[in-house]
């Protein structure tokens, strides 16, 4: 699904995905049709808009995991959405792309979030790391708490980390929210970074 309030720019995404991926896509400009169709049949992947009408692409990508719990969703935008960085990660969000991207860009982002994984811009990062102090001291994980952040720095899911390490997916999210604590931080992207500092 490509949902975007300006018919050409979705036309002309959904041009370059037919031409790149050899796939099939629908392209929405009114996001309550969009939710219409998606209750009939869910998409792989949905390229939403953060400026629409009505809505943000942040409410919007929030109401499709609600009908659709394992959507992969990439905001596609010419807007700068740093300060909502936080939030669009909380809310599930499996990648960043400008429209002013490379055609390479756009699709090298599709394809990493089909296999799981966050492509993040490098200015993105730096905000997030901005959040740290250069002082804190490293905190102490338990070897269980340090294997789940290797797997979460790789960009992994919790339902592929609990199979990765033989545990259940309530054991993965119990651990996360000690790490979240020990680490001081509120979202996953944040404890990735946090622990690369530490290990690098």
């Amino acid at each position: 699904m490509v949902l975007d309030d300006h018919i050409a720019i979705g036309e002309g995404t959904k041009a370059i995905l037919k031409a790149e991926l050899n796939c099939h896509a629908d392209v929405f400009t009114d996001p309550y049709l969009a939710l219409q169709q998606l209750t009939k049949a869910p998409y792989d992947v949905y390229l939403v808009d953060f400026n629409l009408p009505d809505t943000d692409g942040l409410e919007f990508i929030e109401k499709i995991i609600n009908i659709h719990p394992e959507a992969i969703a990439i905001i596609y935008t010419g807007y700068n959405i740093e300060r909502y960085i936080t939030d669009l990660l909380e809310k599930g969000v499996y990648g960043f792309v400008s429209k002013s991207d490379s055609r390479k860009q756009l699709i090298d982002t599709i394809n990493y979030a089909l296999e799981e994984k966050i492509i993040m811009p490098l200015s993105l990062i730096k905000q997030l790391n901005s959040n740290f102090s250069k002082t804190e001291k490293s905190t102490r994980l338990t070897e269980r708490e340090q294997k789940i952040l290797d797997l979460v720095k790789d960009g992994l899911p919790n339902k592929t980390i609990a199979m990765e390490l033989s545990l259940s997916q309530r054991t993965i999210e119990k651990n996360l929210t000690s790490i979240f604590s020990k680490l001081n931080v509120e979202t996953r992207a944040e404890a990735a970074i946090k622990w690369i500092k530490q290990i690098s």
